[in-house]
Formats: C-alpha cells, structure tokens, sequence
C-alpha cells in the first residue's frame, strides 16, 4: 500500500490473519493522511479558527473522527470503556451546518490541540488491539464487529475530503507548505 493510498479494504479473502494485516494497514495509512493534513495549519492557534461561519473551528474536525470510533464501538457494545467522555460528547455533533446539528456558535470551551492529540493516538491503540484481536470471519458483513472498524475507516477518509476543503478555504497566513503537499500560492473569490 502506498503512503497515500486510498484504495479500500475489500470484504471477503481467504485467510484472518491477512484480512487482519491488510485492515491494519489501511486503518493505519488512513490515520497517518488525516493527521498529516493538519500539519499545513501554520500553528496550533489555527485549529481554533473557523475557515467559514458556518463550521466549527478546525480542532472541532481533528477530534470528530477519533471519537467517531469510540462512540460506534461503544454503541455495538464491543468495548466497555470511553477514554474521554468530554471529548466523546463535544467532538460528536456539530459537522453539519444545518440548525440541528448542534452549532451553539460559543458554547464550547475547546481543548489543547496536544491533549487531542493525545486522545487519537489512544483511540489508535484501541483500535489497534482491536483489528489484532477481534473475532470475525469472512466475508466481513454489517453484522460483523469488524464491520464497525471499517465504517470509521471510511468515516475519517471521508472527512480526509472535507477537512482538506475546509483547510483549502483558510486564508493562505494560516497554512503552510508540507514537502508531501503541494500548496498553491493563489486565491480568489468563489
């Protein structure tokens, strides 16, 4: 698989242990790409702007997709435990713009950017252990608990599009070039 792959997990195959492998490594390139978007933020203070009125501040996108996981495997009862109650109730709600979906424009006290962090590589871990020890058999269906893993595979490189639009849309002050991305050096009104 390549650094940036993007190329999904197929649901059948004949062998666990290489279904086990191959899911962890996408689980894992899919981690790696979506913190790696972050990096072109010029410094932490721009997880806390917003690129449009009507989104939440970057580190509201940063966190969503790590509790994303833990909220999906708590609600199939495969794991018991949370690793961040706050975090898992402020980062769940809030990625739509429309009236419902929660966008109490200042009614967050948001977190460290180190602290999330932090957080996802906690949910890696988590995650980690789980594609290394859970019991599935293939095909993988929506009844399997490896099902969950892949839906929040999905769901982050879902958001992989969505932040980087989200980023693209930030004033050029607030980015910076990643040798691994190009950045263009122009904008312009929509």
């Amino acid at each position: 698989m390549s650094k940036f792959s993007i190329y999904p997990v197929t649901l059948d195959g004949g062998c666990i242990e290489n279904k086990r492998k191959e899911i962890k490594e996408y689980f894992h390139n899919t981690m790696n790409i979506f913190e790696k978007i972050f990096e072109v933020l010029k410094d932490d203070s721009v997880f806390y702007k917003k690129s449009e009125p009507t989104r939440h501040p970057m580190i509201f996108y940063f966190g969503h997709t790590a509790t994303f996981f833990i909220n999906k495997l708590i609600a199939a009862n495969i794991i018991k435990q949370r690793i961040n109650p706050e975090f898992e109730s402020v980062f769940a709600v809030g990625v739509d713009e429309m009236d419902w979906d929660d966008m109490r424009k200042d009614a967050y006290k948001w977190p460290e950017v180190q602290a999330v962090r932090e957080y996802r590589s906690k949910v890696r871990t988590v995650v980690d252990k789980l594609i290394s020890e859970m019991e599935f058999t293939l095909p993988i269906n929506d009844e399997s608990p490896m099902w969950i893993i892949l839906m929040g595979i999905e769901h982050e490189r879902i958001h992989l599009e969505t932040s980087l639009v989200l980023h693209r849309e930030m004033p050029l002050a607030f980015v910076k070039e990643l040798k691994d991305f190009e950045c263009t050096q122009t904008s312009g009104i929509a």
